[in-house]
Formats: structure tokens, sequence, C-alpha cells
């Protein structure tokens, strides 16, 4: 377990969880617990963090970070860790990760600590048995807030088609042999994600998969089911749930000799560095992403929670669009955003604290992150 802390000093009114009312003013600096299902250190979810943190700061409040390096059992721990905190933490970020987020929702309950779903949300059969956000079971469960999941994979099987169709203009009775590269059964974003690749099967006929494997949102394993499958058949397009699922399905492609972007097509998602650069050079067809801004996203939406604006009322369960980072933008994107310096961008414009009443709704999307763009950056 990592933990990790940032903030920076607040005064002000502290609002009560469960119902946004002003209780007592106070200096002590607001702690956030973020159970943070993946590692800190390296990949989406360190995207997610720093793009939290820097929100945070801007905002004035610490970070309480508990890594689980994508460990369903740390996860658990962590929870505990998080439940054990003394004092407690005044508000909880959390995930579905695993399908584990209704025992966390269910604690914070108990304990009266309001807390925010993060990128997973609690699955139909959760919230049939544990409650919904806000209600009178989980009053404490503030909002919910997700990609658009389903859109996104749709959209990386929809370049798949585009990309092979403009490598073999002529073959018009053409059937593209498609392997589907899953992160996993279980977390509700990865099956949001499958359910927008099922859409596009039924789409585009042309897409003809011949496999659909788990490769646990991992680089090997995507190596592993990509190398294994190339002597058994046809390969000529992957659809990868994840960047580093599609780097690994990549390297097993060109360790055969076959070139990336010409002999077969690769779509992917994250907006990674790895990914951009892949796109960049022709080898993937796009990433797909923007999500990991939902880090910042979700401290916009905690802050004005904490300033009295009714979250519960306006949701409570808040989507944002995921859009695709091609070879049409990606120089854009890397020219505003390629040293990843979150810093630069002013979170507190996405803030609806004071706009609430003139009809506002989040701007959650890349053309309004590069606006909030600091002047001197």
């Amino acid at each position: 377990m990592v933990l990790r802390t940032i903030g920076a000093l607040l005064t002000g009114v502290i609002l009560s969880a469960g119902c946004g009312q002003a209780l007592a003013e106070t200096a002590h600096m607001p702690r956030v617990a973020f159970i943070n299902p993946g590692f800190g250190s390296k990949g989406f979810w360190k995207d997610v963090s720093e793009t939290m943190h820097a929100a945070a700061k801007q905002f004035g409040f610490e970070i309480v970070e508990f890594d689980s390096d994508r460990q369903w059992p740390l996860m658990a721990q962590n929870a505990n860790r998080v439940f054990a905190m003394d004092p407690p933490p005044d508000y909880i970020i959390a995930s579905n990760e695993h399908q584990q987020g209704g025992r966390i929702i269910i604690e914070a309950n108990t304990r009266h600590i309001p807390i925010f779903m993060l990128l997973n949300d609690l699955t139909d059969e959760q919230k049939a048995r544990l409650g919904h956000a806000g209600g009178k079971k989980l009053p404490y469960w503030i909002a919910t807030l997700t990609p658009d999941n389903k859109k996104a994979g749709y959209d990386i099987a929809r370049s798949l088609v585009v990309a092979d169709e403009k490598l073999h203009p002529d073959e018009t009775d053409r059937d593209i042999c498609l392997l589907s590269l899953t992160g996993d059964w279980n977390t509700p974003a990865s099956l949001d994600r499958i359910a927008g690749l099922d859409l596009a099967l039924a789409d585009f006929p042309v897409l003809d998969e011949k496999r659909r494997l788990v490769a646990n949102w991992s680089y090997d394993e995507a190596y592993k089911r990509t190398a294994g499958w190339l002597p058994e058949g046809c390969l000529d397009a992957v659809w990868a749930a994840n960047d580093d699922i599609a780097r690994g399905a990549i390297a097993a492609i060109e360790d055969t000799g076959k070139v990336a972007g010409k002999d077969v097509v690769v779509g992917g998602l994250n907006w990674s560095a790895q990914g951009l650069k892949l796109v960049k050079e022709g080898k993937m067809t796009m990433t797909h992403g923007g999500h990991f801004l939902a880090g910042a996203w979700i401290m916009v939406m905690l802050n004005d929670f904490h300033n009295g604006v009714d979250l519960q009322g306006k949701g409570p369960n808040y989507s944002f669009p995921m859009q695709a980072i091609t070879r049409d933008n990606v120089d854009l994107f890397q020219e505003k955003f390629g040293k990843r310096d979150w810093n630069i961008v002013d979170f507190t414009t996405f803030s609806l604290s004071g706009r609430e009443k003139d009809g506002a709704t989040y701007q959650f999307d890349l053309k309004h992150l590069f606006a909030a763009i600091k002047p001197d950056r």
C-alpha cells in the first residue's frame, strides 16, 4: 500500500455530508481519501491520480491516497485502512473496480462519510440489491461520475473498419479478421466497452471476430494472447480495451515481421503517452479516452458539493464523453499537453458553484479543457 498526500490552506464553511447544509465554520483542510484501484506510479490510474491532485490543490483539499496496484484484495485492505483513519476523512472517492465498490459505499454510509464513485458505477444488480446514490438506503452516496465507455468501444471498432478500407479500397467484399482483447469480465468500464464492441459488430458485419480474449489490462498478457493467436489463423485487426493491451498486441505482431498499421490495424484507449506516439506513427488508428481527467472532474464536483451545490438533485449519476485522438488531432494535443502538466489547467472554471441557478451544466470535454489553459502557459 502506498499513501500519498497533498494539500493547501483552506478556510471556510464545511457543509454537512448528507444534505449539503452548512454546519459550522472551520479552518481545517478538508481531507479526501482516494482508494485508488490501480498504481499510483504508472499507467492509467497514475494519470487519474495526477489530475485529481492538480485540481485538489487548486480547490484547497488534501488528498490521502491508497494505491491498490490492480489487486482487489489490496483494494479491500485499503478500504479498511480508510475506515480506520482517525479522524475519519471528510470525503471518500472510490471505484467499483472488480465490483468491490458496494461494500465501500455501505461502510461509508454507516459512518456518515460522503462518498463519490469514480469511473466505475455499481452494476444494475448491485444497485437493485444495495440501493442507489442519494436514495433512502444510501444518502451519503453523493454522486457517480462515469465516462461513456460504450461509445468508446464502438468507436474503436469503427476506426478499424475505416482504416482497413483505406488499406484495401478495391476489396469491397473483404472480411476483416478481428481479435478482440478485453480488460476483464467484471469491471463495469470493461463490460461497457465490450457492449460497444458488440454494437459495432452488429453494425459492421465486415468485422469477423475470430476470438475474444481477456488481457487483464496488461501489456504482457496482450502480447501472449496475440502471439498465441497469430499461428492459428488470420489477423487483420485488433480491438484493444486500452493502450497497454494495444501496445502488447503490436509488439507481438511486429515480432512476426508484420507491420502494425499496414498489415494489421490496431485501436486502443487511454490517451497514454505511448499510445499517442503510436497514433502519430500510424501504428494505432486512435487512442480513445480522456477519462483519466475524471480525477480532476470529480474534484470539481466534490468542491461544488462542499460549497452547497445540490449534486443529488441534479444527478446523482453524471456522465461525460470520451474522445478519440487520431493523426488528425494528435499534434495539437501534444503541443498543449505533451508534458502532461495538468497544473496549467484552471480547473476552477469548470465549477457550477454560483452558476447552478442559471442552468449551467458540466462541460467536461476536450474543447473546454483547451479553453481552460491558464493564459500565462
